[in-house]
């Protein structure tokens, strides 16, 4: 693999790969016709009335090809109705502030941040990289319509927190440790109620790359390349709609820990900042739902470079959120 190829994720399939798809993979509507002969197939492939048929075909071609060749392990996280404890993975809400530590405040305004949520890894199935155990704090400012947000320096902290406690009590917190800024008139936070705190819980799974994901464009080439020259063709021919197609089978939101991102706009990872570029974990995604929403139904993400997360040093990461 060339140099250009590591950096934009070219990673072409295996033949072990393409070999399973071809064999276990969607079957070619063409084959089902009896055609017989390069010009017969030809005028197939070119045949108006099986197009929106090749065009399935072919997406769910390439998304096997992508689920195969990308697949890593995701922590999807639902809303629970169930009540949610002070040190449970959460949305929203009081939370725990350890002997010694002070809660967080605006470092420019003085303001008190606001819990977006926390993760209780001892409550969560262990993923990879991550750590086992301690409660993981994310604070966003409730007096910015950004929600603290910096875009010129989005490892600041300044307006936003990320915190981590190795220790999680287990008998009951003292009411002096437990701490929940008062709503005012004019507190913006991405809650669409004051007393907004689900509990979450964790699913452990695999998810494809997501089509705005920065890495997807060099991965979905080199599954292109590796096609028949009738499918290839077609793609070339049709990619605009096989395109479309691929969004709706790939792209999946919600709350997770770890796996792709999503993103309304784009992925800042593209702007090659080496600054984005060393962030390419996912720490935590927030999408919107009945009980968030960043702006017009958009998405937070929280990003750290692999090692800093294998340190536990969450000093240098990465917060963004976009909309429609």
């Amino acid at each position: 693999m060339g140099l250009l190829d590591k950096l934009f994720g070219r990673d072409t399939p295996s033949q072990e790969i393409v070999g399973k798809v071809d064999k276990e993979g969607p079957r070619n509507p063409i084959d089902q016709l009896g055609v017989t002969g390069r010009s017969q197939r030809n005028a197939a492939y070119e045949d108006t009335a099986h197009i929106p048929r090749i065009t399935d075909y072919v997406a769910e071609k390439l998304s096997q090809l992508l689920r195969y060749s990308t697949e890593m392990p995701v922590l999807r996280l639902t809303e629970d109705d169930s009540p949610a404890q002070i040190t449970d993975s959460k949305l929203g809400g009081a939370f725990y502030v350890p002997e010694g530590m002070k809660a967080p405040r605006n470092l420019d305004t003085g303001d008190p941040l606001y819990l977006l949520a926390q993760l209780n890894f001892s409550q969560l199935p262990q993923l990879r990289g991550f750590p086992a155990q301690g409660l993981l704090q994310f604070f966003i400012d409730g007096e910015d319509t950004l929600y603290g947000a910096d875009y010129d320096n989005p490892q600041s902290q300044r307006s936003w927190r990320v915190r981590y406690l190795p220790n999680v009590p287990v008998t009951a917190l003292h009411a002096n440790r437990v701490v929940k800024p008062a709503w005012h008139d004019d507190t913006v936070l991405p809650f669409n109620d004051p007393d907004t705190e689900r509990r979450l819980v964790a699913q452990a799974g695999k998810q494809t790359i997501t089509p705005t994901d920065y890495r997807f464009e060099g991965r979905l080439q080199s599954c292109v390349s590796t096609l028949n020259e009738y499918d290839h063709g077609f793609f070339r021919e049709h990619e605009a709609e096989i395109r479309d197609s691929l969004a709706a089978l790939l792209m999946s939101g919600g709350h997770q820990v770890g796996g792709y991102p999503i993103f309304t706009q784009s992925d800042p990872h593209d702007d090659r900042d080496p600054l984005w570029n060393k962030a390419t974990d996912l720490l935590l995604q927030i999408d919107s739902t009945n009980d968030v929403s960043f702006g017009d139904s958009g998405v937070a993400n929280f990003f750290i470079s692999p090692s800093d997360l294998e340190r536990l040093d969450f000093s240098r990461v990465l917060y963004t959120w976009d909309c429609y």
